[in-house]
């Protein structure tokens, strides 16, 4: 198991430094996929954190999109509305990619593509978070804040793509493909899972 996530660890924070031979690092067997999942144990309560700071913290910044600034809500149903999302968005996401790697007759790839999703969510958690917290702390003025924030998402969807890139030996068109439905699922879930349950 630590040898596991010595691996993962490693490729994940190889290839956000842009060495794509990390990929080798990464299970390709179903079961080195599924004790991937492991990862939800930082996962999990980082998507929580991550979620708190947005929602709770002194600075708040509007989304991206340009909508209101997410609502307080009470940590009765905020927190289970968190996990349940990230849940859900995940297991849908990873279903979805094994439908299309299945049409392009790249389903032996799925595996490796589990264990590098699994382990750049972690990358992505442990950068995104820290600077999240810093632009919603009040310490930057609006703008900076938010300039911080969009240059934060932009690098996790360049990160993300790499890895995608590196893991499937394909070229930018189809992994920025698969981020864009990442983008997509979580954005769907979102609305139809957590939208409902922090409305009330």
């Amino acid at each position: 198991m630590m040898r596991d996530w010595g691996r993962g660890l490693a490729g994940a924070i190889r290839l956000a430094f842009l060495d794509r031979t990390a990929a080798s690092l990464f299970p390709t067997d179903r079961a080195g996929a599924l004790r991937s999942f492991w990862t939800m144990v930082l996962l999990l309560p980082g998507a929580v954190a991550l979620d708190t700071v947005e929602r709770w913290m002194g600075h708040p910044l509007p989304p991206l999109d340009g909508s209101p600034a997410l609502p307080s809500a009470p940590l009765i149903q905020a927190v289970p509305a968190a996990l349940l999302n990230f849940v859900i968005a995940t297991l849908a996401y990873l279903l979805m990619a094994d439908r299309i790697l299945a049409v392009r007759g790249s389903r032996a790839q799925f595996p490796q593509f589990v264990a590098a999703s699994n382990w750049a969510s972690v990358t992505i958690l442990a950068v995104m978070l820290p600077v999240m917290a810093f632009a919603h702390s009040g310490v930057l003025s609006t703008p900076a804040a938010a300039a911080v924030q969009v240059t934060a998402f932009l690098w996790s969807l360049f990160y993300e793509a790499y890895v995608f890139r590196a893991v499937l030996g394909s070229g930018w068109l189809t992994a920025t493909g698969f981020v864009f439905l990442d983008i997509i699922t979580s954005d769907l879930v979102s609305t139809l899972v957590r939208g409902p349950l922090v409305a009330g």
